[in-house]
């Protein structure tokens, strides 16, 4: 009777951890592929001209202290004369493990410079400055199929391992 309870219990374990780990493999891959479809989409929005407000680099660390550095540029631009203010360079990868590299982007705005931002034209309050896909379009993407990949094979492996003995 008890080896029956711990198989019963193991195998709602396995498939209790396979259900979380495939729904946030899900939710990880339809974010990921917005951010793609918006990186496409973006190629070929108007562009008007906006002047960049603010341009530093900001630190940040990780439950694991991992530390990653993210440039982080605030501009302003106008779109039939309503005013916007937006802060994303680009989709995708925005934070780096190293402050040179952010320090390197965030150079490229300096405050009181004039940019060219492209808008989604039917909500000009989603803009970027930095228009295409780059492989950071693909982060969030590829972190989402992983996930799914391991709930759909590890678990199922898991389980039958358990069920052998």
């Amino acid at each position: 009777m008890e080896v029956t309870t711990r198989k019963k219990t193991g195998c709602l374990g396995s498939i209790s951890s396979m259900g979380i780990f495939l729904l946030i493999g899900l939710g990880l891959s339809v974010w990921g592929w917005t951010i793609l479809q918006d990186a496409r989409a973006s190629a070929s929005w108007p562009s008007v001209e906006g002047r960049v407000i603010s341009s530093e680099v900001t630190r940040s660390t990780d439950a694991d202290g991992a530390v990653s550095y993210s440039p982080e540029v605030t501009y302003s631009y106008t779109v039939e004369n309503a005013s916007y203010t937006n802060g994303r360079i680009k989709f995708g990868e925005n934070a780096y493990g190293n402050r040179n590299k952010a320090e390197e982007i965030a150079a490229n705005y300096p405050v009181g410079r004039t940019v060219t931002v492209y808008y989604e034209p039917e909500q000009p309050a989603l803009s970027v400055l930095e228009p295409g896909v780059t492989a950071g379009s693909f982060i969030v993407l590829c972190i989402g199929v992983f996930f799914v990949i391991i709930s759909l094979m590890i678990a199922p492996l898991a389980m039958f391992l358990r069920n052998r003995g």
